[in-house]
């Protein structure tokens, strides 16, 4: 049964009471009422929306995290994720029958509908005095769902059957017509079968984009693999490749002064002559995965300054040799012993074409659905995006696409079909070219590790394997 079918069985005088405090509550707040201040809000995510203070309910609850929405500008198949935090500030357990995300229409009310549920919800639970309790959702903007101005706001029902809303935020749902397209995105994979048809094959559709890697200073001016008798001699589709940067005998601080330009400027023109005439688009991922500290080019808080000037250097050859192809910033999903925040490092939009994160079913494991929706919303120890969600976000904030370069469970962690149908619903919810949009993923299916990460042939994955076939 929908909650809405529960809210009009749960109608009383009581829930009228109910429904009546909760107008009030709305009318304070938009009269500037006297209002419990909210918990500031993290100036790491410019897209967050954020309610504009804490709501008491009923004297029962309050809400100590306003409602957060990721974003606020929608379009239909796009998804919509939000937060709130309750917390018992009485003296004494207070059961939530249920807690809910919940929006509505334009022109539909709290009192009547109808309601767009988003989930997961909190289903029977006891806070006791001083407990609180977070609730992050999401639902997918339906095709058929109406265009213009909604709401989304949290509301809980309490032992007596009465629903106590709190204040919501506005969001919009459109038609898009922004820059970039909403749909189809370049699937791909790295590893065995790509490069012979063999694993679009066992998936069921062609491979539209591989995936390598020539990520130390030998590899990044022979590109063996686009050689003549190389893995991608006759590829034909999108490449992503890894280009490596610098090696631990050298410096950030060197490579600012224009002392690799002269390898770099090698590497490009062997990387345009090699790749020819063919019809697909080239990505470098140059210093991929730099905010870690498992590469020798990697970036922390004493180098970030000459790292972005080493970038710039990169990019002005990369346009002045091979302006065809695109140039992407790749990170790991979080920050490693760096000392600083990855996004302090970014060099700027006119110096990047593609973002790109490296994510992988591991820190932390996703098993539920639940699980899922916690993840994508992280940040990492500084502040930085963490969950795949919150490096959409950014992306989109600095004007450029996103890419999922690498990605794949973790067979050491466990078999996860629910990451692996969570992972294309991402895609597919936000596939497309253009700001805060994926225009590119690529699955790591490489056999390494003692398996660790491949998901055909030989798989330690079965149900991870089957539920890829069956979606991708």
């Amino acid at each position: 049964m929908s909650l809405l079918a529960r809210r009009y069985t749960s109608f009383s005088r009581a829930g009228l009471t109910g429904l009546v405090t909760a107008a009030l509550l709305a009318l304070s707040t938009a009269c500037g009422g006297p209002m419990d201040e909210a918990a500031p809000m993290d100036d790491s995510a410019p897209s967050l929306a954020t309610a504009s203070a804490a709501v008491e309910t009923s004297g029962a609850l309050t809400i100590t995290t306003s409602i957060s929405v990721v974003d606020t500008s929608l379009e239909r198949g796009q998804t919509l994720s939000a937060s709130v935090t309750y917390k018992n500030n009485g003296t004494t357990a207070v059961t939530a029958k249920n807690i809910v995300l919940t929006s509505r229409a334009p022109g539909g009310t709290h009192a009547g509908g109808p309601f767009y549920d988003l989930t997961p919800r909190i289903t029977t639970r006891t806070l006791q005095p001083g407990e609180s309790v977070t609730l992050t959702a999401t639902r997918v903007i339906a095709s058929a769902d109406p265009l213009g101005t909604w709401e989304a706001y949290p509301t809980w029902e309490d032992a007596s059957s009465v629903w106590r809303d709190g204040s919501g935020l506005a969001f919009t749902v459109g038609t898009g017509g922004g820059t970039g397209t909403s749909g189809p995105w370049l699937s791909g994979a790295s590893g065995t079968g790509v490069a012979s048809g063999a694993f679009g094959t066992w998936r069921g559709t062609p491979v539209t984009l591989a995936a390598t890697w020539a990520d130390n200073n030998s590899a990044s001016v022979s590109l063996g693999q686009l050689s003549s008798s190389g893995e991608y001699a006759t590829w034909q589709q999108s490449l992503d490749i890894a280009v490596g940067a610098i090696s631990d005998t050298e410096s950030w601080a060197s490579a600012a002064t224009g002392a690799y330009d002269a390898r770099w400027r090698q590497s490009l023109t062997a990387l345009k002559t090699k790749w020819g005439t063919r019809p697909g688009t080239v990505y470098i991922r140059f210093a991929h995965e730099m905010n870690g500290d498992w590469y020798p080019w990697k970036v922390n808080s004493s180098n970030a300054t000459a790292f972005i000037a080493a970038w710039k250097r990169y990019r002005a050859l990369q346009k002045e040799l091979f302006p065809a192809a695109k140039l992407v910033f790749s990170v790991n999903r979080e920050s490693v012993n760096s000392g600083i925040d990855w996004r302090k490092t970014f060099p700027g939009a006119a110096y990047v074409d593609v973002m790109s994160v490296d994510y992988y079913n591991q820190y932390p494991y996703v098993a539920t659905v639940t699980d899922w929706n916690n993840a994508i919303q992280q940040t990492d120890g500084y502040g930085a995006p963490k969950g795949l969600a919150k490096h959409l976000e950014f992306a989109k904030s600095v004007g450029l696409p996103l890419a999922i370069s690498e990605w794949s469970g973790n067979a050491d962690n466990g078999d996860s079909p629910v990451f692996i149908e969570q992972m294309f619903n991402f895609f597919k919810t936000n596939g497309g070219t253009g700001a805060g949009k994926v225009l590119y993923e690529s699955l790591f299916n490489v056999d390494r590790d003692n398996g660790r990460w491949i998901l055909n042939p030989n798989t330690r994955m079965p149900n991870s394997a089957a539920k890829y076939q069956q979606l991708f």
